[in-house]
């Protein structure tokens, strides 16, 4: 009976041990990972930092602005001595993408960027945006934008109306200054 008892035991501590060990990555894991190392560059930023006094909202924009709570953004910069360490960096990030936890919503290419575009909740009600951009060029971005309830389609409205009144470009300076050179 103890031979038994003391089996059990230690088979229910080894499966804990296995499962407690188990390895999965995120978007989270990778930005905490990483935030620390010096070739990357890490912002935290809350929406509500963005001056959008210029731009007249309706409601229903207003109501878009208002579930969104921050963004985090980690860039990887590619320069002639980490081409190797660059493309590691960014496999290890597309494979994070490519997990089922994260849906895919659309994948395109501007200019010699690839923009990869994954959320996470149901496609009405959004928590989480993910926002991959990756040049040969300059490096990779990896944006996270956290909210409640976020709904795509009326945020795409949003940030066009964002974007024709030019809101964002002085206060995303650091990380185009980052990117330069």
């Amino acid at each position: 009976m103890k031979s038994i008892i003391k089996t059990v035991c230690l088979s229910l501590c080894l499966a804990l041990a296995v499962v407690s060990c188990k390895d999965e990555a995120s978007i989270q894991s990778y930005f905490v990972d990483n935030q620390d190392k010096p070739e990357f560059l890490t912002l935290d930023l809350s929406l509500k930092m963005l001056d959008i006094s210029k731009v007249e909202l309706d409601e229903e924009q207003k109501q878009v602005y208002e579930s969104f709570e921050k963004v985090n953004i980690l860039a990887y910069k590619i320069s002639k001595g980490n081409k190797e360490t660059y493309a590691q960096e960014l496999e290890k990030i597309k494979t994070i993408f490519k997990d089922e936890r994260y849906n895919e919503l659309m994948e395109f290419s501007d200019n010699g960027t690839k923009f990869i575009v994954n959320t996470v909740g149901d496609n009405n009600d959004v928590d989480e945006f993910l926002v991959l951009a990756s040049s040969k060029e300059l490096g990779f971005a990896v944006l996270r934008v956290l909210g409640k309830d976020m709904q795509p389609e009326k945020l795409y409205k949003l940030i066009s109306k964002i974007q024709k009144a030019d809101v964002a470009e002085g206060q995303l300076k650091k990380v185009m200054d980052y990117f330069k050179d």
